[in-house]
């Protein structure tokens, strides 16, 4: 395809249709120009006859095409071509897309018509695309299922220990009565402990005392 900015260079049409020129974009006085575009034949305006016009035009160069051959259709944009002798422009390359190199006519025709003469010419060079390539993408691999480890069985907790009594504190005081279990004779045995133990030691003072005198 050809790409660049397309100059509006009038309404023309191929046989038997006819239209009106227009060349508004076109630069009024005569100068070099460099046109690109597709050769062929057409009717431009009201001439009868036939003449050599350059379709589709854009101005300047392009680096390529996609396809060898070129067709124009009543409501491409046109420019008539003259002084083809010279390079030898013809019927040989008719349906071609050539980049024409040559001097602009000036705007002073009532219709509005523009002509380039030709200086010289070339052929573009058709670059065909390489045809595209479906790509099949791969369906996407399963994920692997993960095996969801079984619950842990629970353990009953024991129960808690019960807590020890606390012993008993002792406390100051006399108890006024005693346990159950006490008796008497303890005591009994001890007064008369006392009393042997007493008259012991009286009866030792009395025999001392005697063998002093």
């Amino acid at each position: 395809m050809i790409v660049a900015p397309v100059l509006t260079l009038g309404l023309v049409a191929i046989v038997p249709t006819f239209g009106r020129a227009q060349s508004t974009s076109l630069p009024d006085k005569g100068q070099k120009i460099t046109v690109t575009g597709c050769f062929t034949q057409g009717v431009i305006g009201h001439d009868p006859d036939e003449r050599f016009v350059l379709a589709k035009p854009i101005v300047g160069t392009v680096p390529s095409v996609a396809e060898a051959t070129c067709m124009a259709s009543s409501t491409d944009q046109m420019v008539k071509l003259q002084d083809l002798h010279g390079p030898r422009l013809g019927s040989a390359q008719m349906g071609r897309w050539l980049t024409i190199y040559g001097r602009l006519e000036s705007n002073n025709r009532k219709d509005g018509l523009r002509e380039i003469h030709v200086k010289s010419f070339s052929l573009v060079p058709v670059v065909i695309p390489p045809p595209a390539v479906a790509v099949i993408t791969p369906a996407p691999e399963p994920a692997p299922a993960v095996e969801t480890p079984p619950p842990a069985p629970q353990v009953a907790e024991a129960a808690p220990a019960p807590m020890p009594e606390p012993a008993p504190v002792a406390t100051s005081g006399v108890r006024k009565h005693l346990p159950k279990t006490a008796t008497s004779v303890p005591f009994f045995g001890l007064i008369g402990f006392l009393s042997i133990a007493g008259g012991l030691m009286l009866h030792l003072f009395t025999k001392r005392t005697v063998e002093q005198a």
